[in-house]
């Protein structure tokens, strides 16, 4: 399963719950018509995004069985968990079904 595929996953399984609001984010570049450069996101944040009831935060982050994190997304999820959020890493939608219950 690529990581494309899990987020995918993540978001269809998930999506849905009443206690939960989750959402892509994606970072990186892309060119306008005119050719200007703009970015999005913020390196290291993770793939997905949301609210679980009662407004702690959590985040996800999707990787292959052989991914790995950046130094970027393991600072991102010290950032997370140091202020209390729920962060995952997420190598199947087992894992996130784990980290919820």
């Amino acid at each position: 399963m690529t990581e494309t595929d899990l987020v995918n996953s993540i978001l269809l399984e998930f999506g849905a719950r009443p206690d939960l609001r989750i959402w892509r984010q994606n970072t990186g570049a892309a060119r306008t018509s005119r050719g200007a450069l703009v970015r999005f996101g913020i390196p290291g944040q993770a793939d997905i995004s949301g609210i679980l009831s009662g407004g702690r935060r959590i985040e996800i982050e999707c990787k292959t069985k052989t991914g790995r994190q950046t130094k970027e997304q393991k600072a991102w999820q010290a950032m997370i968990e140091r202020f209390g959020g729920l962060y995952v890493l997420a190598r199947s939608v087992e894992d996130v079904r784990r980290a919820l219950a």
